[in-house]
């Protein structure tokens, strides 16, 4: 006789964003399933960001030896262990898997389902002799990398961003195919472990993000030996028997080669569905996309019950992820209407140095009449100077309210700052009450006052203050 179970929230994918989801449901009160796929979920973004930050922090290390002399001390060559720094890394993602360990989430009241599943009807899921019912499904079942169709891949040996993370040896000259934010930090990572990097976008750079601040991000990069190559697609690669030969095409149509030694595909993932039965969920795909399904901004399907979060909803970013998974189970607590749940989240890009931005990209390029746009330079900054940090900028969009928009920095302390405006845009603050915020001089977060002093000194004067001033000139 089978089990019937009818919780308030069944997440499917126990990999390290689903098994946070599930404690984060329990915090709420929701009575929660999830479900157990046997397999690591493909592509786990807590495991992936857990990894490249590790990475990211010895390549940060090594940097900083290169270039100590801007801060008095001698630049030296690092001396890198690369089998040291990929096991690190490892223990790193390693050392949170306690947090979602399988006695905390029982502890918890997590209800643990192992198995793999198949939607009985649109709203109710089999698994072996268990039917699941649930007032609410949360698709989190990760994704695996997309591989481009290029002539001369099938009969080369390529990376992806997860078999990357495995790496022991160092690569002589490491090409990157792909813009988005995976792609660009695992550029930088390997560029500062001492790696020659080409990076080939194949379209925009950061599509998504202010092209003001891609554009000084960039220029850092350059400055740091990563070569950008954003005029050129890579058209077909060449084995030889040392090394691998890359055919280029550049905006004018002219032909170039390169010479790697290793290859790098980060040219975005496919989410995990095929498994879901259309037919009997007609859940909507994408026209132009039929591997993915028809998302709002949040992660609603196009079937009320369920959502998608993390690689499922074609999202890398763990944290970014999260926060739409939180949002979802507040609204199903009912402790957030429909405002929270469309409102702004903060994207951060995890390089040396970070650009974090909030707010449609749309915004900074065309702002409503009576909006303003306010700038703060970093190389003003006391904590970004006293760091050797002379380039970077924040820019923050304002209603002539007063109210804020939306943000975007890239520089030291980008995800601070912008996490601050995030919290002013929450909470109603305006851009003249961030001038009054009691900010240390010595932090970069002293930019907001700077922000709020440009927004106040130019409200006009009180009219009342306007008069007692006139008169006191005219008194003897």
């Amino acid at each position: 006789m089978p089990v019937i179970l009818k919780p308030d929230v069944c997440i499917i994918g126990a990999g390290g964003l689903g098994a946070s989801l599930a404690v984060k449901a329990r915090e709420r009160g929701l009575a929660t399933v999830l479900v157990d796929r046997e397999t690591a979920e493909p592509g786990d973004p807590l495991l992936g960001h857990l990894q490249r930050a590790a990475l990211s922090a010895s390549a940060a290390h090594a940097q900083a030896i290169r270039t100590g002399a801007r801060l008095g001390l001698d630049n030296a060559v690092p001396k890198l262990n690369y089998k040291t720094i990929t096991e690190h890394a490892q223990a790193i993602a390693a050392s949170g898997a306690p947090q979602l360990s399988l006695e905390r989430l029982e502890a918890l009241g997590v209800q643990r389902v192992v198995g793999h599943p198949a939607f009985a009807e649109r709203n109710s899921l089999r698994i072996g002799e268990t039917l699941l019912k649930p007032a609410h499904i949360i698709l989190a079942t990760g994704s695996t990398p997309a591989i481009p169709d290029l002539p001369g891949l099938s009969e080369i040996a390529y990376f992806t961003p997860d078999t990357i993370l495995g790496n022991v040896r160092k690569l002589t000259h490491l090409l990157v195919v792909g813009g988005d934010e995976t792609a660009i930090e695992l550029a930088q990572i390997y560029r500062r472990l001492g790696s020659d990097v080409t990076l080939v976008p194949q379209g925009p750079l950061l599509k998504g993000f202010d092209p003001e601040a891609v554009a000084i991000l960039r220029r850092q990069l350059r400055e740091e030996g990563l070569a950008v190559l954003e005029r050129a697609s890579v058209k077909a690669f060449l084995p030889r028997s040392q090394g691998i030969g890359v055919s280029l095409d550049d905006a004018d149509g002219r032909v170039s080669s390169l010479d790697i030694s290793h290859v790098l595909l980060a040219s975005g993932r496919i989410p995990d569905l095929a498994w879901i039965d259309s037919e009997k969920t007609k859940l909507k795909r994408q026209a132009d996309a039929p591997d993915r399904l028809h998302l709002t901004p949040w992660g609603g399907t196009s079937y009320w019950r369920i959502s998608a979060v993390g690689g499922a909803a074609g999202e890398t970013n763990y944290h970014l992820a999260l926060r739409k998974g939180e949002r979802l189970l507040d609204r199903f607590a009912g402790r957030g209407g429909a405002a929270q749940l469309h409102a702004p989240l903060l994207r951060v890009i995890a390089t040396q140095p970070p650009l974090a931005q909030i707010g449609a990209v749309e915004m900074f390029k065309a702002p409503k009449p009576g909006s303003r746009i306010l700038r703060a330079n970093l190389g003003e900054n006391e904590a970004a100077r006293a760091s050797g940090v002379r380039e970077g900028s924040a820019k923050i969009l304002v209603e002539k309210s007063g109210k804020v928009l939306g943000g975007v920095m890239v520089g030291q302390g980008a995800a601070d700052v912008m996490a601050s405006v995030a919290l002013a845009m929450g909470k109603g603050i305006t851009a003249a009450e961030l001038a009054r915020l009691p900010i240390a001089a010595t932090s970069e977060l002293a930019m907001l006052v700077d922000l709020g002093n440009q927004f106040a000194s130019q409200l006009p004067a009180n009219s009342w203050s306007k008069r007692q001033n006139s008169l006191r000139r005219l008194l003897p």
